[in-house]
């Protein structure tokens, strides 16, 4: 399941309706989520991002919303421990031991912006001094949107003037070196991986092999700098790259694209000429064949992460339904071993994969979008799911706030985000405490 393209009865109504209607009546609510789907957490704990992909083209736009982390935590230790419930709250007659709450209370007042539509990832590049930039592919229009967030403000802007407002065309971007000799940024631009060190952001595209690259310098202005295309096989529309994800951020941009139609992990390195734009290089690339049929074979690639030290990787497969992990420690020559040391049996139709630590050491989390799940993947040894918990409806996205043994995943059906509990020593350990929406 595509979240972003998700089929609907209403949607030509709806489009049907925005033709007539007033401005005021198709501009999207600044205080609730709506098909939330990518979400990214910045580099303090403090600040979730999420995007609203307004899949049945309800709204004019969709939009990227700030909640406040800090808050969201105290809301929950207090549940937690005594058993309060805030103000906006209620409690979850769905759900044994949770809270549903409003979005307005956790959602940083005049900190939102307005995108184009159909999003499913984005990422998050550390400035410094609590300055931020969001990078997201947006499949609407299609482009890169970029977004700066001020520490101080407290507020996302994207040169669309004041309040609520949407990201003008010099935020987007749509063209390679923004040359009009040259190409258009590919289409439905998918899965992104951002690297504050190197100032830059990978970006699969998910209708064909193209892979393209972003160079964001932190005091400039980012520009779409190079694209590879060609880099998986499969027919048409089909041939798509999805999951990318970085080793570890600067340590010679070892970078690892994934597919939906070939069981083959290709790298990517970055290059740069002197006073130039970086390009992308195509490197080595190995197959996913531990798993799978008699000879060994993995299709449908769907999200890929590394752990802390970037030396293990982790990466979820739909054909067959399987979270490989990966030995990625550099070898003498200084290239990845890419050796798999474990795999586990998970849910179909899975979503994507993070890899955090709430208190109870290195685990990867995977949604699964049909069942509305959450696996829980313990690494070691062989590896073994060590829970499954129930999340809601479409779950997609996520998101950790390690410190805060906090971990949020998006509902896209729900029009929520479930907050899971990742303290070891608590009685709703790998639980839902929390949910921001009420759900639809």
């Amino acid at each position: 399941m595509i979240p972003a393209m998700i089929p609907r009865a209403s949607t030509f109504a709806f489009v049907l309706a925005a033709c007539t209607a007033s401005a005021e009546d198709v501009r999207p609510p600044e205080n609730e989520l709506y098909f939330p789907t990518g979400m990214a957490m910045s580099p303090d704990d403090g600040v979730l991002f999420v995007t609203s992909a307004n899949s049945d083209l309800r709204y004019d736009s969709g939009t990227i919303a700030a909640i406040d982390v800090e808050t969201v935590d105290r809301v929950v230790t207090a549940y937690k421990t005594s058993g309060e419930i805030a103000d906006g709250c209620t409690a979850d007659q769905e759900s044994t031991g949770t809270i549903e709450c409003e979005e307005a209370g956790f959602l940083i007042g005049g900190g939102g912006v307005r995108i184009g539509n159909f999003t499913s990832a984005l990422g998050v590049q550390d400035k410094g001094g609590g300055n931020l930039r969001l990078l997201v592919p947006v499949r609407g229009d299609p482009s890169v949107t970029w977004v700066e967030w001020d520490g101080a403000a407290r507020a996302l802007s994207c040169g669309g003037g004041q309040g609520f407002e949407l990201c003008d065309g010099d935020h987007r971007l749509t063209r390679l070196r923004d040359d009009a000799e040259l190409p258009e940024l590919p289409a439905e631009p998918f899965a992104v991986y951002v690297d504050s060190v190197a100032e830059i952001a990978v970006v699969t595209h998910l209708s064909s092999g193209t892979v393209s690259l972003v160079d964001s310098p932190s005091a400039g202005t980012p520009v779409l700098a190079d694209a590879v295309s060609g880099l998986f096989g499969g027919s048409g529309t089909a041939r798509g790259a999805t999951g990318v994800a970085g080793r570890q951020p600067g340590d010679g941009n070892i970078i690892y694209v994934q597919s939906r139609t070939e069981d083959r992990i290709q790298m990517v390195s970055i290059a740069r000429e002197a006073g130039g734009l970086p390009f992308l290089v195509p490197s080595s690339y190995f197959f996913l064949n531990g798993v799978g049929g008699a000879g060994g074979s993995s299709s449908d690639s769907r999200g890929v992460a590394f752990g802390a030290t970037g030396d293990r990787a982790y990466m979820i497969n739909r054909a067959p339904p399987s979270l490989m992990i990966y030995d990625t420690q550099l070898g003498a020559t200084g290239v990845p071993r890419n050796r798999l040391q474990g795999a586990t049996d998970i849910c179909r139709e899975a979503s994507s994969v993070l890899v955090a630590d709430g208190g109870a050491g290195e685990r990867a989390f995977v949604t699964c979008f049909q069942s509305g799940e959450l696996y829980v993947v313990d690494p070691r040894g062989a590896s073994a799911v060590e829970a499954v918990t129930s999340v809601g409806r479409g779950p997609f996205g996520l998101a950790a706030a390690e410190t805060r043994q906090l971990l949020f995943v998006s509902t896209f059906l729900e029009d929520s985000i479930a907050v899971v509990d990742l303290d070891p020593a608590s009685a709703s350990f790998y639980r839902v405490v929390m949910r921001i929406g009420v759900r639809s």
